[in-house]
């Protein structure tokens, strides 16, 4: 047997051990563990995507999506496909911050005007669409400059990116962005896996 056939085991909340294979992910665990509601991983007590390898020994958490945490990360994962549809509708628009917050989400625009009803039920539409494809959501993380260089048409996200104090980047000088389905936003995340786990939302 080599090192790569060795197993990892990590640890849950209930003092029980899991035993996987070297590489597995959140989303594994979550298999092994009959937990199928699981949206996010805690592993040793930082939150990651159900993608992230599992260290060996880590003390691992699945956040299912009906926690206080779990409904934060359907949240947050609902602003980026809003922002999605949105920038699908609007040629040209541009996006600011879309965090969760308490009963929802929301994102910052700028398309020129307004939105109006129609506008909101078009964008709707437009995330039912990208719900029913199941995008997976993928992190990447990129350096200052290359993160400039994908938003060179974004001054909003080129300001949020210069005003980022080097101690709060994701490591080092480094970002992390989440792109689905040629959409890309930047942000620490997580995420949920992909884009068909979102059941409900609606936008007011």
């Amino acid at each position: 047997r080599t090192t790569s056939d060795m197993p990892i085991t990590v640890s849950l909340p209930d003092g029980s051990a899991l035993s996987l294979p070297e590489g597995a992910t959140g989303r594994e665990a979550a298999a092994a563990a009959g937990a199928a509601e699981a949206v996010v991983v805690r592993v040793d007590g930082e939150l990651r995507d159900l993608s992230a390898p599992l260290p060996e020994g880590a003390a691992v958490e699945l956040i299912a999506a009906g926690s206080d945490e779990g409904r934060h990360i359907l949240r947050h994962s609902a602003a980026h496909v809003m922002a999605q549809a949105v920038l699908g509708l609007f040629p040209g628009a541009q996006y600011a911050i879309g965090p969760a917050i308490e009963d929802g989400f929301y994102y910052d625009f700028d398309i020129g005007r307004a939105f109006t009803p129609e506008d909101l039920a078009a964008i709707e539409a437009r995330m039912a669409d990208i719900v029913t494809a199941d995008q997976p959501f993928e992190r990447e993380v990129v350096g200052k400059e290359e993160a400039l260089r994908v938003f060179a048409d974004q001054p909003f996200k080129r300001e949020i990116i210069e005003s980022v104090d080097e101690s709060e980047m994701a490591e080092g000088l480094r970002v992390s962005l989440y792109r689905n389905a040629g959409f890309v936003d930047l942000c620490r995340g997580p995420h949920l896996p992909s884009t068909g786990r979102l059941a409900a939302y609606r936008l007011l």
